[in-house]
């Protein structure tokens, strides 16, 4: 990932309750609005690399993955439940003139 941030979005385009890949570097990273504020993380379950963007963030602000059931929290990256054991990485977003950059990894 960047060092720097890279511009990916209006801001327009990140909506709650719904997920929009974006490429970011070599990385797929899903964006979404979470509490008015967009927040960024990897497409990828750490577990087995299955896309999380089927899944959806609930109100713990966890997402699930469909393959075999490992949950993250969004914000965090943390693994709430296994089999996943290694966090979801997790990225900085800064919004400027409508528009949506991904930055360097949180954690």
């Amino acid at each position: 990932m960047p060092e720097s941030y890279e511009t990916v979005a209006d801001r327009g385009e990140v909506r709650p309750n719904e997920l929009k890949v974006v490429q970011v570097g070599e990385n797929q990273v899903i964006l979404t609005e979470l509490g008015g504020e967009v927040v960024a993380f990897d497409n990828m379950c750490t577990h087995e690399e299955c896309d999380l963007f089927y899944g959806a963030v609930d109100e713990d602000d966890e997402i699930e993955c469909d393959c075999h059931g490992a949950r993250f929290n969004v914000l965090t990256g943390a693994v709430a439940a296994p089999p996943a054991e290694i966090p979801l990485p997790v990225y900085e977003v800064r919004v400027e003139d409508g528009r949506v950059a991904v930055g360097p990894r949180k954690n």
